[in-house]
């Protein structure tokens, strides 16, 4: 029989502290990241960075009043500066810099249009990284984000979760396309499924493949293809700890731009491609936000139960859990494993 457990709330891997556009050079931003106040900022020459809040020397609230001179960010409270490695590399006094003036930084890429962060519980530096993607003949991303009640192995398990598209979100036909792979800290799988379904004034029954791509807990990314509309799109969900039963839950999405604007809708003909492309991109980016919201009454108040009792029809979530494990330091793997039984 089951139990509910309490899974670990900081697993390892990278997540998104936002969007890449949003931190001009010489900007900086407060954030919450796995439990603690961290401040993300971008140098003139624009290298993001990620740094503890809090100045080593003294204590002050880089994000409350700092600075970002050059290519260091400068406190507030005493004016020490210090980069990227949270070295400090000046005083106000002229003078050396203590030693132990040194803050905690963490490991950032700036892919994709998303800025990263990499957390691992023992300091350890990332041994994967997150693809770039060819975003030519796509249309910009648009993107919200939500805090949820959650945890980023239970947002991302509805991604192998089969058997929740047609009870949650009203689609029929489910149906796996490809078994579910595993290569290391990537995870991938394809299905097809049918909905009822409302579209710029056509209302008809749509087929719809989804190419999943998970890089962790924190990144993922769904391929979509519905050949009857002779649309494309890639819907991003990044799932990022902010504190310890609550995540930042940013999506995000692109459209591929239309060739065919009749097979859309004959009206559309009418009108430049680029007009069509936001039209359609800004409609199906509503549509997305609408079904994944369908899901967070389940997370927010849903156990997670471990061994689940799963029959025919879920998915491959044990097998997803079982790659889920890897993103934990040794002792909360074995801590899951006897709680699972």
């Amino acid at each position: 029989m089951g139990k509910k457990i309490s899974l670990p709330p900081y697993p390892n891997g990278w997540y998104s502290l936002g969007l890449s556009r949003e931190l001009n050079p010489g900007e900086l931003r407060n954030c919450r990241f796995m439990g603690e106040d961290v401040v993300l900022f971008r140098t003139q020459s624009g290298k993001v960075n990620v740094i503890d809040a809090y100045c080593p020397h003294m204590g002050g609230h880089f994000g409350h009043g700092g600075t970002v001179t050059g290519e260091a960010i400068r406190c507030p409270f005493h004016g020490f500066c210090f980069d990227g490695n949270g070295e400090c590399v000046s005083t106000p006094y002229g003078t050396k810099p203590p030693p132990t003036a040194v803050a905690r930084t963490w490991q950032v890429c700036d892919t994709n249009g998303f800025i990263l962060a990499y957390h691992d519980a023992d300091g350890k530096s990332p041994d994967w990284e997150v693809p770039q993607i060819d975003f030519t003949g796509w249309t910009s991303m648009l993107s919200e984000a939500f805090d949820v009640k959650s945890h980023p192995q239970e947002t991302t398990e509805n991604s192998v979760d089969l058997g929740h598209f047609s009870v949650v979100h009203g689609y029929s036909d489910v149906e796996m396309l490809k078994p579910l792979k595993t290569e290391g800290h990537y995870l991938n799988t394809r299905y097809v499924m049918h909905r009822q379904a409302s579209f710029l004034g056509r209302t008809e029954k749509i087929r719809a493949e989804f190419e999943v791509h998970v890089y962790g807990l924190g990144y993922s990314f769904v391929e979509v293809d519905v050949p009857k509309y002779g649309l494309q799109y890639r819907n991003f969900v990044m799932s990022t700890p902010i504190e310890d039963g609550k995540v930042n839950l940013r999506l995000g999405i692109c459209l591929k731009e239309i060739s065919n604007k009749w097979k859309v809708n004959p009206a559309l003909t009418l009108l430049p491609r680029p007009l069509v492309d936001k039209i359609v991109a800004h409609a199906t980016f509503k549509g997305y936000i609408h079904d994944v919201m369908q899901d967070f009454q389940i997370w927010e108040n849903k156990a997670y139960i471990a061994p689940p009792a799963l029959a025919k029809g879920d998915g491959p979530v044990g097998k997803y859990r079982q790659w889920a494990k890897q993103f934990y330091p040794d002792y909360q793997q074995e801590i899951l494993t006897s709680l699972a039984g």
